[in-house]
């Protein structure tokens, strides 16, 4: 019986993966292949002194994060190539341990022999994303729903969840059925959600949001130095404000002294004449923001009359922040994974209980 033989897409997606690895591997190397097979093939990977390895190549068009779900653990070194994979696909690839090439750049592929590591980044968004209208998880009701999942232990029902983000329990229906599909919650058909990756979410909402430019910002300086104005704003009476940034992580984690204070506030101006700030444009040592969405508010936490949000929001706000802020929040989810579920809240009803 004739071979069947090897669709074009996937030759071609094959050799582009191939090329994708010269292009990065040093002059002195040679990346070849070593044989074909109907669903990619193997590479072999030559170094300067001839030490080779062998790399098998699966190609998968349209991978989900359902389909890697699917996927056995490999039994040699392989990486998986398609056109594009999204974040979520390549965190689940990683975490059974494929390697992955696509081609917008998102390249993360280990060789042990001989010793060689190709990692690049490329888009975060489908650059040709399919005709079928997908569900937008951005926006705030979806980016307060995100917040909450991260944050308060399951089970919850669709109706508890509407009610707790003030929202349409049918926009939370098909919001829960998207995140199902991403493997970030789940849930039966029409039940309650049972199980919640947490930190997937949180990097989710990191991906479409930033602390600076999705929140109105304006910039001060406290010329007392931004440990003083936090002392300020506790010894004042102004309402509705709430810590986050480097000074909502130093509480939990140790990085470095923090250097700008960032608060959330109902009303900025208010809280800028209180604590007798000098506006700028840019270069200050404290930033106000009126927040993207009144959820910035809930299961706060209060240490020494000090109001800090909530350690997602905390962390979601360090990974989009400028500065040494990314590197405070990796710590601060690593502070989570270690402490999880202590800082998270019990029941959509209640508060969670922190240090």
């Amino acid at each position: 019986m004739a071979r069947k033989p090897i669709s074009q897409a996937t030759r071609r997606l094959f050799t582009a993966t191939v090329e994708s690895l010269e292009s990065l591997a040093p002059p002195d190397w040679q990346i070849e292949v070593a044989r074909r097979s109907d669903d990619g093939g193997v590479i072999r990977v030559i170094s300067s002194d001839d030490v080779s390895g062998e790399l098998v190549v699966v190609v998968r068009r349209g991978l989900t994060p359902r389909d890697v779900a699917a996927l056995p653990e490999p039994d040699a070194p392989t990486v998986i190539a398609g056109e594009w994979l999204s974040p979520r696909s390549r965190e689940l690839l990683e975490g059974i341990g494929y390697g992955y090439v696509d081609q917008t750049g998102n390249v993360s592929v280990v060789v042990k022999r001989p010793g060689i590591v190709f990692l690049t980044e490329g888009a975060r968004r489908d650059p040709s994303p399919p005709s079928i209208p997908r569900l937008n998880i951005r926006g705030p009701r979806a980016w307060a729903l995100l917040r909450t999942l991260a944050e308060v232990q399951p089970p919850y029902g669709v109706s508890d969840l509407a009610r707790a983000i003030d929202s349409n329990p049918g926009y939370v229906s098909r919001l829960l059925n998207a995140l199902a599909e991403e493997l970030l919650i789940s849930r039966k058909p029409r039940g309650p959600v049972q199980q919640v990756e947490w930190e997937g979410l949180l990097r989710q909402l990191a991906s479409s949001y930033s602390l600076l430019n999705t929140n109105a910002t304006t910039s001060w300086i406290a010329s007392a130095g931004p440990d003083q104005f936090i002392d300020d704003l506790i010894a004042g009476n102004t309402k509705r404000w709430a810590i986050t940034g480097s000074f909502a992580a130093s509480p939990l984690v140790s990085v470095a002294a923090p250097e700008i204070a960032v608060v959330y506030a109902e009303d900025p101006e208010r809280i800028a004449t209180a604590t007798r700030l000098r506006r700028v444009r840019n270069g200050g040592n404290v930033v106000i923001a009126l927040p993207y969405d009144q959820i910035v508010f809930e299961r706060t936490w209060t240490k020494d009359n000090a109001i800090y949000v909530s350690p997602a929001q905390a962390a979601i706000d360090c990974l989009t922040g400028p500065g040494r802020m990314p590197a405070e929040g990796d710590a601060l989810l690593d502070w989570m994974r270690r402490k999880a579920p202590d800082w998270q809240a019990a029941s959509l009803t209640t508060q969670p209980v922190l240090p």
